[in-house]
C-alpha cells in the first residue's frame, strides 16, 4: 500500500483529505512544513500532498527544502484556493506533479491521486529494470557505482570486490548456457549469504561487488568466503554431474569504510588489489587492503585438500607423455634430480633431432606430427618438451639401460607407421641418469 505524506495547517482540511485518501493509502499527516521535514525521513512517504499556502513555510519552500537536502524525486502534488495560471505555472517549473483546487470533490482527489501513483509505479519499474542485472537480478554496473558512490560517503561499512574462480572452464566445457546457470546459482548463494540491508551487484561476468552497510567485522569477510567456497562446489556438481572437478569458488578483495577513506573509486581499486593478491597466492580466499600502511592481510579458506586438489591437478588429463614447455621442464627436471638421488632411481635424457631428406616446404608439419605422435606413444610417467622446430628432448624415469633400446623403438614405431617418416631423418643422443656415481655404476656394471 502506498504512503501518502498531507501537509496543512487547516485541521478541517486535513482531517477530511486524510479521511477521504484513507481508504486506499497509509496516511501520514503534518500540520506545518517543520513537522514534513521530521516525518519525511522517517516515514519514506510515496507521495506528498501539501497545502501550497502555510504560515511560516509554504509548500514549495517544503519542496526545495526537501529537494536540497534529501535530493527527493517522489511526486508532490500543492492543494490551493487560489485561482491563477501564474501559481500553477511557478508550481509546475518547479517540479511539482498536480495541482488539486479546493474544495474538491472526494472522488476526483482519489481519482488524481491513484493516476500519479500509477505513474510513478511505472516509472520506478522502468527504472529498476535499467538499472537491474537480468540474469542475476543484482544492480548492473552503473546503478551499483552510483549507490557506493553515495553509500561510502555516508556510512561506515566493508566494500568486498567478489570473483568467482575458474569460471571460464565452465563455459569452455559445458557452453554458455550452463555457465549462465552456475552464475545465477552463485547470486543466490551470495544473496543468501547477506543481509537485506547490504548492496550487492554484477560489475563484470565472474565479477561482483558488496557493500555490507554499518559493520566492520572482520570475521563477516571470512564467514562470507567460506560460505560461498563450500556452497558454490555442491550447486555446481547438481548443475552440471557428480564428475564435474572444475575447481570453482571465490576470490574476495576487502576493503574497510572509512579507515580506508571514502571515495568509492579508491576503495573499489585497493579492493581489487587485494583480489589480485589472492588469485596469485592459490584463489579460494580473501584479503584485506588496509590503506594506512598499504598492507594486505589474506586468508585462505578452503574447505579440505580435495579442493585443493582440484586447483592444482591437471584439466582433462589424457593419455601419452606429458608435453609441456621448456621453463616447465627445468623446474621438473630439477625435482626428478633430487628424487632420484633420494630414492635410489633411474632415468633417461634423449634429444631427438630431425632433419629434412626431400621435401623442406613440408619438413615444419612433419616435425609438427612427430611430436603429437610420440608424445601419445609413450608413457603418462614420460615428459617431453620441444626445444627447437626441429628437437625433441624427453626424460624417461624408471628406465634402465636394460630396457631404454626397446623403448625408443617402441616410441617410433608409430612413427615410422606413417608416410611422413619417409621424408625425415632422425638422430639421436642419450644420457643415462642415476643415483649411483659413474664409478660405481661402472663398477656394478662389470661384476
Amino acid at each position: 500500500m502506498a504512503k501518502i505524506l498531507i501537509v496543512d495547517d487547516e485541521p478541517v482540511i486535513l482531517s477530511l483529505t486524510a479521511q477521504i485518501l484513507s481508504q486506499k493509502y497509509d496516511i501520514v499527516t503534518a500540520t506545518s512544513g517543520t513537522d514534513a521535514l521530521k516525518l519525511y525521513w522517517r516515514e519514506k512517504p510515496d507521495l506528498i500532498l501539501a497545502d501550497l499556502l502555510m504560515p511560516e513555510m509554504s509548500g514549495f519552500e517544503l519542496y526545495e527544502i526537501l529537494k536540497q537536502n534529501y535530493s527527493i524525486s517522489i511526486p508532490v502534488v500543492f492543494m490551493t484556493g487560489k485561482d491563477g495560471s501564474e501559481v500553477e505555472a511557478e508550481g509546475f517549473a518547479s517540479g511539482a506533479a498536480d495541482f488539486i483546487r479546493k474544495p474538491f470533490r472526494p472522488e476526483v482527489l482519489l481519482q488524481r491521486i491513484e493516476n500519479i501513483i500509477n505513474t510513478v509505479d511505472k516509472i520506478k519499474d522502468l527504472m529498476e529494470e535499467a538499472c537491474t542485472d537480468r540474469l542475476t537480478g543484482f544492480l548492473n554496473k552503473g546503478a551499483v557505482t552510483d549507490k557506493l558512490t553515495d553509500l561510502c560517503k555516508m556510512n561506515d561499512g566493508i566494500l568486498m570486490v567478489i570473483d568467482l574462480d575458474s569460471f571460464k572452464l565452465v563455459n569452455d566445457l559445458y557452453g554458455h548456457e550452463a555457465g549462465d546457470s552456475i552464475l545465477k546459482a552463485f547470486a543466490d548463494i551470495l544473496r543468501s549469504t547477506t543481509r537485506s540491508s547490504d548492496v550487492l551487484g554484477r560489475i563484470g561476468g565472474d565479477e561482483f561487488v558488496l557493500f555490507c552497510v554499518s559493520t566492520t567485522e572482520i570475521s563477516i569477510i571470512s564467514s562470507i568466503s567460506k560460505r560461498l567456497n563450500t556452497q558454490i562446489s555442491k550447486r555446481a556438481k547438481e548443475i552440471l554431474g557428480d564428475d564435474m572437478n572444475i575447481p570453482l569458488g571465490a576470490s574476495i578483495g576487502a576493503v574497510i569504510v572509512p579507515n580506508s577513506g571514502t571515495d568509492f573509486q579508491d576503495l573499489f581499486n585497493d579492493a581489487d588489489h587485494a583480489l589480485y593478491t589472492v588469485k596469485q597466492n592459490g584463489k579460494h580466499g580473501f584479503a584485506i587492503h588496509e590503506k594506512r600502511d598499504s598492507y594486505v592481510r589474506s586468508e585462505v579458506s578452503l574447505a579440505d585438500l580435495h579442493a585443493l586438489n582440484m586447483i592444482f591437478e591437471e584439466r582433462n588429463l589424457g593419455s601419452g607423455a606429458y608435453f609441456i614447455g621448456q621453463e616447465a621442464f627445468t623446474q621438473v627436471y630439477r625435482f626428478l634430480l633430487r628424487y632420484i638421488k633420494t630414492y635410489k632411481e633411474t632415468a633417461y635424457m634423449l634429444l631427438l633431432t630431425l632433419s629434412p631428406i626431400n621435401n623442406l616446404s613440408f619438413f615444419p608439419m612433419a616435425a609438427d606430427l612427430f611430436g603429437d605422435t610420440l608424445s601419445q606413444s609413450l608413457r603418462k610417467s614420460d615428459i617431453m618438451v620441444r626445444i627447437r622446430q626441429n628437437q625433441y628432448l624427453f626424460l624417461l624415469p624408471h628406465v634402465s639401460p636394460e630396457t631404454f633400446p626397446g623403448l625408443v623403438d617402441r616410441m617410433l614405431s608409430s612413427w615410422n607407421k606413417l608416410k611422413e617418416s619417409n621424408d625425415v631423418e632422425i638422430s639421436q643422443e642419450s644420457e643415462f641418469i642415476t643415483h649411483e656415481t659413474e664409478e660405481e655404476y661402472s663398477r656394478r656394471a662389470d661384476d
